[in-house]
């Protein structure tokens, strides 16, 4: 059996990598890459063969997928695996495709809770000009952030997390979730509201949705034209689930203060625009990649893999 991590070098950025594939080599050789972004062409070579391959950072095409003769299992080394391939057609040519579960809550809420600091101190910004031997104070004029109000829209495992650490940091947190948390209620505080009221009180506004045929495009241009103006926005969850360019739009105008974007429509993007923007950060999704998460990550997908075998016999 041949079983293929396409763009996942085990041993890198992992502790014990080598460690936790091993029980993998009992049913064949294993084979990994890195975890660069690449062609399809490249994707198609290095799958050639495989029964098994393990994907991360990549979306393979159902070309490709079709190339891919004697694939029977696909493991997504994350959760939202239907954001990377066209599951259905998977599906229909007999190969199973899973996701893990929750794996790094903590890494992209912390990284969340620097975006908002970054984004309200002008951190970023700052850098900048310091490195092009600008010395001015225009435009740095910071708010505290246990003077500020935090809108949280979706309060599952990455949100709940961040409604947490900004009640602890001072801030008054909004939230808003069809499943109210109500630890978040009674100890931290935290108000939940229409998605409609966040957008309006909120001084920064993060989104920490999952990524569904609900949720596509839910933050809309007319959603975002209810933010007061001053106000930040930030997305660590998907792309999909907002709309870029009325953002954009907005940032250019004034009319939004500044964003931070974990996420992309297409990673990388083929519109740089909101990346190149003053009073945007934008990082190449990232917000989950710490050493502890990316060894919870692979632990759970080989976890998962290690199951499908053993169902087989």
């Amino acid at each position: 059996m041949k079983i293929v991590f396409i763009d996942q070098d085990y041993r890198a950025n992992v502790r014990d990598g080598e460690g936790i594939v091993a029980p993998l080599l009992q049913y064949g050789d294993v084979i990994g890459y890195d975890d660069r972004p690449c062609s399809q062409e490249t994707l198609a070579e290095r799958g050639r063969g495989a029964q098994i391959i393990f994907f991360k950072i990549n979306q393979p095409g159902n070309e490709v997928i079709d190339g891919w003769t004697g694939l029977k299992f696909m493991q997504f080394i994350g959760i939202g695996y239907s954001n990377y391939l066209d599951v259905p057609h998977c599906n229909a040519r007999g190969i199973t495709v899973r996701g893990i579960g929750e794996y790094g809550s903590n890494s992209v809420a912390e990284f969340t809770i620097g975006l908002i600091l970054n984004l309200i101190r002008g951190i970023s910004l700052a850098d900048r000009r310091m490195k092009d031997k600008i010395w001015t104070l225009d435009g740095l004029l910071g708010r505290e952030l246990a003077s500020s109000t935090v809108g949280v829209i979706g309060t599952g495992a990455v949100g709940a997390l961040v409604a947490r650490k900004a009640s602890l940091l001072g801030a008054r947190v909004i939230a808003c979730d069809l499943d109210k948390n109500r630890e978040l209620e009674q100890k931290y505080g935290v108000r939940y509201a229409a998605v409609e009221t966040v957008l309006r009180e909120a001084d920064v506004v993060s989104v920490h949705l999952k990524y569904t045929p609900e949720t596509e495009g839910l933050i809309s241009r007319e959603l975002l034209g209810l933010m007061k103006r001053g106000s930040c926005f930030i997305n660590t969850s998907r792309a999909q689930i907002v709309d870029y360019a009325a953002l954009e739009t907005m940032l250019r105008d004034g009319r939004i203060a500044g964003a931070a974007i974990d996420v992309h429509s297409g990673e990388p993007p083929a519109d740089w625009g909101l990346a190149h923007l003053e009073n945007t950060i934008a990082t190449p999704h990232m917000g989950y990649y710490t050493e502890a998460a990316n060894t919870n990550m692979l632990r759970l997908a080989v976890e998962s893999v290690l199951e499908y075998l053993g169902t087989r016999g």
